[in-house]
């Protein structure tokens, strides 16, 4: 199966825990990206538990709402028409996802069939199912047989707490679609109710544009170490060519 998509494109696939992850963490990279590839989204749930609720009530404790369901998945789509990208649900609760065998399964014929020349997903620290989604990912990666021939970047979803854990490999300099960014994040009525909301996302585009010497940046960590070459042969970064 050729790695490319009736596009003529080559596929890239994103493994995300929620909808609005991928237009928060890496929104103005997807945009980038959009025309050189074929976007596939895997979404793990349908935001189920994405309400406010008091601060010191656990997520998990709080019960799923199919209703908000609905309209997180209709804001996902809305964000993915945008990216012209794909989008599938793994179907799996918001609070509750969880590396099983059926879903890794599942994700992984999706990617033997995609065979996708990178796969984005979750830098798998603090959030209990981001930590889950990026495990899903992974394994159904190796279970694909597609480890050692797929480029795999992390990102980072938490404003506030995990950038203290996450040292990037490398910036994405997103200055000149940021206003796309933007478009992509109000997709999301539901999560970011007005621009200040809008803003609070971008904060840290703009904090990790200043350590790339750039106006606004996304930054990705990557599994290995960057290198010129592999027993494979020379590695290609195909965040490098944006």
């Amino acid at each position: 199966m050729s790695s490319k998509s009736n596009s003529g494109r080559p596929n890239i696939a994103v493994v995300v825990a929620h909808p609005d992850d991928l237009a928060h963490a890496m929104g103005g990279t997807a945009w980038l990206l959009k025309d050189k590839y074929k976007l596939h989204v895997f979404c793990a749930s349908r935001g189920q538990r994405g309400y406010a609720a008091p601060k010191d009530e656990l997520v998990h404790i709080r019960p799923p709402n199919a209703e908000l369901g609905k309209i997180r998945s209709a804001e996902e789509a809305a964000a993915c028409k945008l990216l012209g990208a794909q989008l599938a649900f793994l179907d799996q609760i918001d609070g509750e996802i969880y590396a099983d065998p059926r879903t890794c399964r599942k994700l992984a014929c999706a990617l033997a069939d995609l065979r996708p020349a990178a796969m984005f997903t979750l830098w798998p620290v603090n959030v209990p199912d981001h930590v889950a989604a990026s495990a899903i990912a992974t394994r159904a990666l190796y279970l694909a047989g597609l480890a050692d021939k797929t480029e795999i970047y992390f990102f980072e979803n938490e404003p506030g707490g995990q950038t203290n854990q996450f040292v990037p490999d490398l910036y994405v300099n997103i200055s000149e679609v940021i206003d796309r960014k933007r478009d992509l994040i109000r997709c999301h009525k539901s999560q970011n109710p007005d621009e200040n909301a809008v803003a609070k996302v971008i904060r840290r585009n703009v904090m990790r544009g200043l350590c790339a010497r750039c106006d606004y940046a996304e930054p990705f960590k990557t599994p290995d170490p960057l290198i010129n070459a592999r027993k494979a042969g020379k590695m290609r970064y195909l965040l490098l060519d944006l």
